[in-house]
């Protein structure tokens, strides 16, 4: 049996450690092994609210031949950062793919990704490495979401939408069918997208508008 390993210590990862306790594989394949700390320390306070051990950072960890990780970090950068330090030693990434998720067969998914209870993937929808899609996510036909995005809960990409990589896309907002959002963007919370985000800026509103 495989021994899993959270990289990120905040609240995040504290929801991802109980998703996965609910995800395939669970108590199978694999089993939980702790956390890794990531590249930004928090308070002793809220290492205490974690419900498994610290086994070290990103840099010091001597990886072992059974473990296997999932990053539970929000922000895509950081995400992409922390995921290539581990992937360059040799580790390996697998998908927390919740019980409670409804994904159709001929989606088309990546791998080292979370995907959350209740998050529907549409026919044909095309999910990147690394993604991570939290809890009443949409993702609609034809739709695309690049590598390291993630998503916040009960955001809706609708049909033949194309998100970019290292995309953070708030809770509650809507990206319209076709609309693009570019590269290393930010789509904030309650966004309405309605046609395209530039690569790299930040929207907020209905219609969302650069900020």
């Amino acid at each position: 049996m495989k021994n899993l390993i959270i990289i990120g210590v905040g609240g995040f990862a504290r929801e991802v450690y109980w998703h996965a306790k609910d995800s395939i594989g669970y108590g199978v394949d694999w089993t939980i092994k702790g956390f890794l700390d990531g590249d930004v320390k928090l308070a002793a306070a809220e290492y205490e609210l974690l419900p498994e051990k610290v086994l070290g950072d990103v840099d010091g960890y001597e990886i072992c031949a059974d473990d296997v990780f999932t990053c539970a970090v929000g922000s895509p950068k950081a995400r992409r950062r922390l995921i290539e330090k581990i992937s360059s030693r040799g580790g390996e990434f697998i998908n927390l793919i919740s019980t409670l998720a409804k994904i159709i067969p001929t989606a088309q998914l990546g791998r080292g990704l979370i995907i959350s209870p209740y998050v529907g993937i549409s026919d044909k929808a095309i999910v990147d490495d690394f993604v991570a899609l939290n809890a009443q996510t949409i993702i609609g036909h034809d739709a695309h979401v690049g590598k390291f995005s993630c998503v916040m809960p009960h955001a809706n990409i609708a049909g033949k939408a194309q998100i970019g990589s290292e995309v953070f896309i708030g809770s509650g907002a809507i990206i319209l069918p076709k609309a693009k959002v570019g590269d290393s963007s930010t789509v904030g919370a309650g966004c309405v997208v309605l046609k395209k985000v530039r690569a790299g800026v930040t929207v907020f509103g209905n219609p969302a508008v650069e900020i």
